[in-house]
């Protein structure tokens, strides 16, 4: 018999006679542990669990995204890109046999966002997801509401993409600063340097002068 379907079937809804500890025991079982939601057995494989998240994530579906955070068997809140797609990936780092200087120069071009070739031929740093988490794609949409989300249920808000742009760069590059300052205020490290290596603070300068007061310093307490 399955354990947690028993667990389920064992815990009573509590009457107005109950005592108080017992209601307690409930209402802890049933909103922080979720023993009481049934678990989602049709999509126990991993990749199909990421690419539902994903897709629910794109389509701005709040109600889904929620349901697939609380019935996954497995941790689905840092899924990114690269676990959607597989192995058919935009960007092959070679391994080259090259001196130990020469590899790392190379390194470091290829993750560098502003040699990518997808995002200068769009002129779109957005469109470019390789190692971009869900938190990442949510900040392509403006919805504050998937943001705070994704966060509460622990997102790694300062997870990098394979440029190492975090969602927080994402953000500065597209112009975002509402979603920007928002990360800001909820713990993002604006001082991590993308593969160019240049902080969030150093991107936007590069855009040009930073007239949201706010944000600016924001950015610059490193």
């Amino acid at each position: 018999k399955d354990k947690s379907n028993a667990s389920i079937t064992s815990i009573r809804k509590p009457s107005p006679k109950d005592i108080i500890g017992y209601k307690e025991q409930y209402i802890y079982a049933k909103y922080v542990e979720k023993l009481l939601v049934i678990k989602d057995k049709t999509a126990s494989q991993n990749q199909s669990q990421a690419t539902s998240i994903w897709e629910a994530v794109k389509a701005q579906n709040l109600q889904e995204v929620y349901h697939l955070i609380v019935t996954s068997e497995v941790d689905i809140i840092n899924t990114t890109y690269d676990d959607v797609v597989g192995v058919d990936l935009y960007h092959h780092v070679d391994d080259a046999e090259e001196s130990e200087f020469d590899g790392q120069k190379a390194k470091r071009k290829n993750y560098d966002p502003a040699v990518c070739q997808r995002i200068t031929d769009a002129n779109d740093p957005g469109i470019c997801l390789q190692g971009c988490s869900l938190l990442h794609l949510a900040c392509h949409f403006g919805n504050p509401v998937m943001l705070e989300l994704l966060i509460q249920f622990g997102a790694n808000i300062n997870l990098r993409d394979f440029h190492g742009r975090t969602a927080l760069h994402h953000c500065i590059s597209t112009g975002n600063n509402p979603f920007a300052k928002l990360l800001l205020r909820r713990g993002a490290c604006p001082s991590i340097k993308d593969g160019g290596g240049l902080s969030a603070l150093e991107r936007a300068m590069e855009m040009g002068a930073i007239t949201d007061e706010e944000l600016f310093i924001s950015l610059a307490e490193c």
